[in-house]
């Protein structure tokens, strides 16, 4: 037996004894996950075209980390991330490392997981006896979700619990776009209004057009033809202005149907006299396109897609409705160890998330962050064409394909948020390009990314 296993046995029969008897008893954990939310459409982010009550209850009494991200913007690679707190690259097989249901099951929490899965490849039944969940049902329609959590919180609960709540949408949104095309699909979950005048839609945004020498690594996927294998991934390239307003709008409408659940969930939490006993963490596994840069769907670094909402709330001990603008998070390696923090679980040396309890709790003390200067992310497009690397510091985006003209891009997110401009080899960023060539290199290090060594993928810098 592991060290990691031996001392998580050890703790449920001595971590939850001991924090009750002194009187401080573990708060319930409630995660909250939705597909596709990109981090830039919500009220908090000054977003006016969406009403989100639920989002917004959880907000009104934590924290929202603005600058968070995904560590790969697809779904199956995200979760199984999230779930062992480990890279994606690292996770041919996730059921290798220990998970985060697991870890909390025997530290003494009642775990359970209702709604989506799509861990990797993995079959939640299949798999049972590594993730840890003790009650678990794996459909994909969000108000069956809802019921199923909605009743568990109304059940009298003798130990606390760690609850999972895996939403679809606004993940329909992908739907959507192919049912705008001509592609006959189906909704997964319920239809939404799209065909709109185009006076009720959103503008377009500032960044609606396609970036200067934009990396191949990502136009090879927009510029599909129909027919193609592609195309139903991104059936947009001849869509007009107003289909892609239509689009936005459509997506605003699937994002005001999946808060209505979590507004329940949050009603029901309140009710049941539960919110000032339970960390709520809201997030999503990647964002969408959103219409910027001419783009629909996920697999792209630009930050509509990479971006996602990250909120950790614990009414009376979190500070209430901050908006966190500095602090760079990922949160596929960060909830673990944050979730870990709260449960009074010691955090295993082998994550490399960060604990972001400290940024949150009103009574930190003196606790601090570790120094974190950059986060990254990863892709693998078109089935392993293009391997990409994203690294995201306070001020810049540096992004390294193995492949392409245009394989490498530097982004000044202070001047050029809406990643229009790359300044690759502007003479006046030379120093940021090669700091972040070294970030990259040192996370190579750090992690051993075996899957994309950036070493000698580096274009030569003109002169």
């Amino acid at each position: 037996m592991s060290s990691f296993r031996f001392l998580a046995l050890a703790l449920c029969t001595l971590v939850i004894p001991q924090l009750a008897m002194a009187g401080n008893s573990p708060p319930n954990i409630l995660l909250i996950i939705t597909d596709q939310h990109t981090g830039s459409v919500m009220s908090q982010r000054g977003y006016p075209y969406v009403e989100t009550p639920g989002i917004d209850k959880i907000a009104e009494s934590g924290v929202t980390f603005t600058r968070a991200y995904t560590t790969y913007p697809v779904c199956t690679a995200y979760r199984q991330s999230m779930m062992t707190g480990m890279m994606s690259s690292k996770l041919e097989d996730p059921t290798q490392f220990p998970s985060i249901g697991k870890t909390m099951a025997e530290a003494g929490y009642e775990t359970v997981y209702h709604g989506k899965w799509h861990v990797g490849n993995t079959k939640i039944k299949q798999v049972a006896d590594w993730h840890g969940f003790e009650t678990y049902d794996g459909r994909q329609n969000d108000t069956t979700t809802r019921e199923r959590v909605v009743d568990f919180i109304k059940q009298k609960h003798d130990k606390p619990f760690f609850l999972v709540t895996s939403f679809m949408n606004p993940h329909d949104t992908c739907e959507l776009a192919r049912l705008m095309s001509g592609i006959d699909d189906d909704w997964k979950d319920e239809p939404v209004e799209w065909d709109v005048p185009v006076e009720k839609t959103p503008p377009l945004p500032a960044n609606f057009a396609i970036p200067e020498n934009e990396a191949e690594g990502f136009s090879v996927r927009r510029g599909s033809e129909p027919g193609s294998n592609m195309f139903p991934k991104h059936p947009t390239k001849y869509w007009t202005e107003k289909q892609w307003r239509q689009y936005m709008y459509g997506y605003d409408r699937l994002l005001e149907m999946v808060d209505a659940h979590i507004k329940l969930i949050m009603d029901e939490i309140e009710g049941q006299g539960l919110l000032e006993d339970t960390v709520i963490i809201y997030t999503s596994d990647h964002g969408d396109g959103h219409a910027s840069h001419h783009w629909n769907q996920k697999m792209t670094f630009y930050e509509e897609a990479i971006n996602v909402p990250f909120i950790i709330s614990w009414k009376g001990k979190t500070r209430a409705g901050v908006i966190d603008e500095e602090t760079l998070s990922s949160t596929g390696l960060d909830i673990f160890p944050t979730i870990l923090k709260f449960a009074g679980v010691p955090i295993p040396e082998s994550l490399n998330g960060v604990d972001m309890a400290p940024r949150v709790l009103k009574d930190a003390g003196d606790e601090t962050l570790p120094d974190r200067e950059y986060v990254v992310s990863e892709i693998n497009q078109l089935g392993g064409d293009f391997k990409g690397r994203m690294v995201a510091s306070k001020n810049f985006k540096y992004i390294l394909f193995n492949g392409g003209a245009n394989r490498e891009q530097l982004f000044d997110l202070v001047k050029d948020p809406g990643e229009l401009h790359p300044v690759t080899y502007d003479p006046v960023y030379r120093d940021q390009l090669l700091a972040h060539r070294n970030m990259l290199l040192e996370w190579d290090k750090r992690i051993n990314d075996a899957d994309f060594s950036p070493a000698g993928k580096f274009p030569e810098i003109p002169e």
